[in-house]
């Protein structure tokens, strides 16, 4: 529709090319695993009309699988388009982590770290969301569960000069995010501004503007 998400995903092959459309506006309509998307849009079990109105009929689980993967491949490619449409040299870009539990032992960024749902007892992975001064989500990368959310800070602004091509923009995030160390070890040396709130008595004035 108007958003360009159709344009977006007229690349991927034309068996999963309906099917990946399902996937991102089903997460959107009701969150859940893989396996209760799969089941939603089964036509014998659907909780929506999602399955008809793409088309989409009964399908193997396999077949969502296939369409993941696909996207995991393209992802590189549709950030860059969003990229594009949405950032620029010179704009603000809003980036915040957060983190979600995992029950499964195979995950390799699965660990132990800060808990921000309260599940203390299970290892997580976090996840950094990059957006455009307006809100809309522009890239997303995924971290060790242990990383700690400054650390984070530098491997985005790799991704907005190298594969987005922008050298200067304007960062804005929270005080856990930019810290003082960060701005003096990695803000400055790459010529960003940057937004924040530091802490009382951290030799800063809040902003790099």
């Amino acid at each position: 529709g108007r958003c360009g998400l159709a344009k977006l995903l007229d690349s991927a092959p034309a068996p999963v090319r309906s099917l990946v459309l399902a996937l991102v506006v089903a997460r959107v309509l009701e969150p859940g695993s893989k396996l209760a998307t799969w089941r939603s849009l089964q036509p014998e079990c659907a909780t929506h009309s999602l399955s008809q109105v793409l088309g989409l009929g009964a399908f193997e689980a396999e077949r969502l699988y296939a369409a993941l993967d696909w996207l995991g491949e393209a992802q590189p490619r549709i950030e860059r388009s969003l990229a594009r449409q949405h950032l620029g040299d010179g704009v603000l870009v809003l980036y915040d982590l957060t983190s979600t539990w995992v029950t499964g032992r195979h995950c390799a960024l699965a660990h132990y770290g800060y808990s921000r749902d309260g599940k203390r007892d299970d290892p997580q992975i976090v996840f950094g969301l990059l957006c455009a001064a307006d809100g809309c989500p522009v890239a997303v990368e995924v971290f060790a569960g242990n990383t700690a959310d400054p650390a984070t800070l530098a491997a985005q602004i790799d991704k907005l000069r190298q594969r987005f091509g922008l050298s200067q923009v304007v960062w804005v995030g929270d005080r856990g995010m930019i810290t003082s160390a960060r701005i003096d070890q990695v803000l400055r040396p790459a010529g960003m501004s940057w937004i924040t709130a530091l802490r009382s008595g951290s030799g800063g004035n809040g902003t790099g503007l």
